[in-house]
């Protein structure tokens, strides 16, 4: 696996769609009607994805809480209401199912939610479908596998001359640090230990 996409959550997505598109970054909605995200490609690598909520009926969050799958939900709850900012990371497959990977998880004792069958049409009227998992709690990525049709597109610079993500720097507790770099292969993701700080901490770009 490699590394995917960062989230970065924005309180108003118009706001931060026009923010990013002034550094100089083309960016696209995720869906044409009532979008709740926007996405920043590249042509390989890691891309970024803008997203103001993850669109999750309250009335779900309050059923899970009650069934006592509140664990399950502490991501998409984060997602909601963290400021804005960085706040999440995917790593991503680039093909085949995520049975394997999340299996190798459970036996080191992450647990989380798979969903199989999920989709979105995007602004080109494209059907990508995908699959993820989401491990409970906060502190280990979430798991991709990549779209059924490649968004991405061909030989494309940024208008600010932008062509790639080249670094993601990402720091975890030592015992995630451990399991994560055993499915990563990717050189522009450094994994760092550490118990305190958390999360991605730097993102360097390839001109």
């Amino acid at each position: 696996m490699r590394s995917g996409h960062i989230v970065y959550k924005a309180n108003n997505l118009q706001l931060a769609v026009e923010e990013w598109e002034s550094k100089g970054f083309e960016v696209e909605y995720g869906r044409k009607e009532n979008p709740t995200n926007a996405l920043i490609y590249f042509s390989e690598g890691a891309y970024i994805e803008l997203l103001q909520n993850t669109g999750i009926p309250k009335i779900v969050k309050f059923l899970s809480k009650l069934f006592g799958a509140s664990k399950k939900m502490e991501r998409f709850n984060y997602w909601d209401t963290c400021d804005e900012g960085l706040c999440g990371f995917c790593i991503e497959k680039d093909f085949g199912s995520l049975d394997e990977e999340v299996e190798f998880l459970k036996k080191n004792g992450i647990k989380g939610i798979l969903f199989n069958s999920l989709k979105r049409v995007d602004t080109k009227g494209r059907v990508l479908k995908y699959r993820c998992f989401f491990p409970e709690g906060l502190d280990f990525p979430f798991l991709m596998s990549y779209f059924s049709i490649d968004p991405k597109p061909v030989n494309f610079v940024h208008p600010n001359g932008i062509k790639k993500i080249s670094k993601i720097v990402f720091k975890i507790d030592e015992k995630n640090a451990d399991i994560l770099k055993q499915l990563i292969d990717d050189d522009s993701l450094e994994i760092i230990s550490d118990d305190r700080e958390k999360g991605i901490v730097q993102i360097e770009y390839d001109k």
